[in-house]
């Protein structure tokens, strides 16, 4: 498989878990707090995420904003929108969406430096902005060669022009580049389109269009045969 000089990885819900998005990490949060318990408490819970996400985005709120901060903001702005006003407790959702993140961030560390001695890495990513603020405060940055924060960009996937400004970047023809993501239709229909190899991160086994599916990030590790 690894006949390739690049890999390239989404942010949220491939280095900051094992293929859990943001979204259900923050609903997941909500839920275990009891600040949401119903069928439609879970429906209101999309629609303020959804509300949270495009606020800080479209209003640039949050472009110099650490871990922590940028998930303090979404949950106050998701907790305004489902009229939640339990303030300490949303704070403690903050600090505990940020507590399961940073774990697989460290974690994902150790199995960055290992890729580093075989392949260039780079990263495509829906975010807000603060991208590479966050892989500074992990000391993740020097690990990547390039970093595409759609923000910045001013396109996001699965728009082939954000993969297609990558792949620039890389120097290289699609086939010589991995691209690691948890999302179907964003991450690995628009990476495979392009003639890259696709590598799934999910915790459930599908059977879908990517070359390969794993449920952890260290399994990579495994399939590329550098442990």
């Amino acid at each position: 498989m690894m006949q390739v000089k690049w890999i390239l990885f989404d942010f949220g819900g491939c280095l900051d878990s094992d293929g859990v998005h943001s979204r259900t990490l923050f609903l997941n949060q909500f839920s275990k707090y009891n600040l949401i318990n119903s069928v439609d408490d879970y429906t209101h819970f999309q629609e303020a995420y959804t509300y949270s996400d495009r606020l800080v985005i479209d209003n640039s709120l949050i472009v110099d904003s650490t871990l922590l901060e940028m998930n303090e903001r979404m949950c106050f702005y998701i907790a305004q929108k489902l009229n939640i006003k339990k303030a300490p407790i949303v704070s403690e959702v903050a600090m505990a969406i940020t507590e399961i993140q940073s774990l697989y961030l460290k974690r994902n560390k150790k199995i960055l430096e290992k890729l580093n001695g075989q392949y260039q890495l780079g990263i495509i990513s829906n975010f807000s902005g603060n991208l590479e603020t966050i892989l500074k405060e992990f000391s993740l940055a020097t690990h990547f060669s390039f970093v595409l924060d759609s923000y910045h960009v001013g396109s996001s996937k699965p728009n082939p022009a954000i993969f297609n400004l990558a792949v620039e970047k890389c120097s290289s023809i699609s086939k010589e580049i991995c691209f690691v993501g948890d999302n179907l239709e964003k991450d690995i229909a628009p990476a495979k389109a392009l003639g890259m190899k696709t590598i799934l991160i999910s915790p459930i086994q599908l059977k879908c269009e990517a070359d390969y599916t794993l449920s952890s990030l260290e399994e990579l590790l495994v399939l590329t045969q550098i442990i």
